[in-house]
């Protein structure tokens, strides 16, 4: 902004005081920070937000940083960011009619154009987030004057595993990745219609991303699927990816895999097939195949780790899920 110290290094023939003091030179940490003037707004503001650590800062700089690495709720965060903007933008109008049009600074002036941003920033939009339900956060949209929004309860939806009819198989799969890329690695669990266990497969496919895991967890359930002759699958997985590629007979899938997916869609003439997701809450089994440390290996019948999950699911127990 062009305060007095900057028009001077331009070139300007300009007097340097601060209009709004009359005692120091004008500069932009000056105008918007260290003037005794504008310190009786900012002590006003931050105490609304009860954001004492910010009367601290040396400069205006200073403060940006820290207000900016507040944590608020998503209602009040809104407030704050608007705040901050329209109290600096408002000291500079007032200072701009100290200059133009021979106006008295009022710190009172800058306040209340503060609050009355917050009004039609209230009225106006809607999408503005919620409060955190505390008193704190409560204290804070009281002191600036604007209607609490509170958070409305959590909703769950309920996530079942559900055994096939015989005589199909039915296999759950799950990938998982330790980074992105990283290490990933996939899981497998086949259940006949009593919920036994027919076969459980630990994998390791090297570096990749977890949409690639997903994917080789089905490549090979398919593949073992296959060798076993259980040509009635069922297909559940927790990736709308593979669910998706699965259902529409896709081959846009990595060139890494483009061999062993295009075998599988010719392998898959032969079954009778049905792929359906299920949300990560009820695939719990496959899950921890996926991310086991044992060493990678196929295993004809149920291993430990996976017992508790099995017996869960073999008892219809219902998963919940935060509804999004």
């Amino acid at each position: 902004m062009p305060t007095y110290d900057r028009l001077i290094r331009y070139g300007m023939i300009t007097p340097n005081i601060c209009l709004l003091c009359l005692k120091d030179s004008e500069n932009q940490d000056h105008l918007f920070w260290n003037c005794e003037r504008v310190k009786e707004i900012w002590v006003t503001f931050l105490g609304w937000f009860n954001f004492t650590q910010g009367m601290h800062a040396n400069d205006i700089h200073s403060l940006l940083v820290k207000a900016w690495q507040y944590e608020l709720s998503p209602l009040a965060g809104n407030f704050w960011k608007a705040g901050i903007i329209t109290v600096i933008w408002a000291i500079w109008t007032q200072r701009n009619n100290c200059i133009f049009d021979n106006q008295k600074f009022e710190a009172r002036r800058v306040i209340q154009t503060v609050k009355v941003a917050f009004k039609d920033i209230d009225v106006n939009f809607s999408k503005l987030g919620y409060m955190w339900n505390s008193w704190s956060d409560y204290l804070i949209l009281r002191a600036v004057g604007v209607a609490t929004r509170s958070a409305p309860p959590p909703e769950f939806v309920e996530v079942h595993w559900w055994p096939p009819v015989a005589p199909w198989i039915k296999v759950n799969t799950d990938g998982s990745a330790m980074e992105a890329p990283g290490n990933i690695a996939a899981g497998r669990v086949f259940h006949d219609n009593w919920n036994v266990v027919r076969g459980c497969f630990h994998f390791k496919g090297g570096s990749g991303y977890a949409f690639e895991a997903e994917l080789l967890a089905i490549i090979s359930a398919i593949q073992i699927a296959n060798r076993c002759g259980w040509h009635k699958l069922w297909i559940e997985a927790d990736s709308t990816y593979v669910v998706s590629l699965l259902n529409s007979r896709s081959s846009a899938v990595p060139w890494r895999f483009k061999a062993s997916w295009n075998n599988i869609l010719e392998m898959l003439e032969g079954f009778s097939l049905q792929v359906t997701h299920i949300f990560r809450e009820g695939n719990k089994a496959a899950d921890i195949m996926a991310n086991q440390k044992r060493l990678e290996g196929w295993w004809p019948h149920e291993i430990e780790e996976i017992k508790a999950a099995v017996r869960l699911d073999m008892a219809s127990h219902s998963h919940l899920r935060l509804k999004c």
